[in-house]
């Protein structure tokens, strides 16, 4: 059984499923080119993906973790997305992410999720800002962190994801 997270006009984050695993790793674990730009910027193994899995993705739809991002009217993940606990800036804040299976890049579902992360970690969760942490060379993820509203706010050298550019969007009171 899964929990609804967020839902849009074509998508549903949803809590994972067992047997989302296989899926996920070969759509997007386990593709290089995938994996290049998001968190240590490499492919991971079955066991390695198991376990990222079990630590950091929502199992309750909580909101507060990743969840599994899937067309809507379908089970099938084309990807994952949702907001980690992030301490890039030296203060417990949320950073907003989605990884795409290649087939489904260019086809303005980041964005779509991405709006729909900011309005839930700002004005359900009532986070006062949310990060996202990109590498610079991934052009098309700094032009969606733009596209949501997101400003470049400082350069980071992280302990396993090396240097990210840091973009911040605040709750405007």
């Amino acid at each position: 059984m899964t929990t609804n997270i967020l839902t849009t006009d074509r998508l549903v984050l949803r809590s994972v499923l067992e047997s989302d695993l296989d899926v996920l790793y070969d759509i997007v674990f386990s593709d290089p080119k995938v994996m290049s730009h998001a968190f240590e910027g490499k492919a991971l193994s079955k066991s390695e993906s198991k376990k990222f899995i079990a630590s950091s993705f929502d199992h309750d739809g909580s909101g507060k973790k990743i969840g599994v991002l899937a067309k809507k009217g379908s089970v099938t993940p084309i990807g994952f997305a949702g907001l980690l606990p992030c301490s890039a800036l030296g203060v417990q804040d949320y950073e907003v992410g989605f990884v795409l299976g290649r087939e489904f890049w260019g086809q303005g579902f980041a964005t779509e999720i991405g709006h729909a992360q900011i309005e839930y970690g700002l004005n359900t969760l009532r986070c006062h800002r949310l990060l996202a942490l990109v590498v610079l060379q991934n052009i098309a993820s700094v032009s969606v962190l733009q596209k949501i509203g997101m400003e470049h706010h400082a350069t980071i050298e992280t302990k396993n994801r090396g240097t990210r550019e840091v973009y911040v969007t605040r709750r405007h009171t």
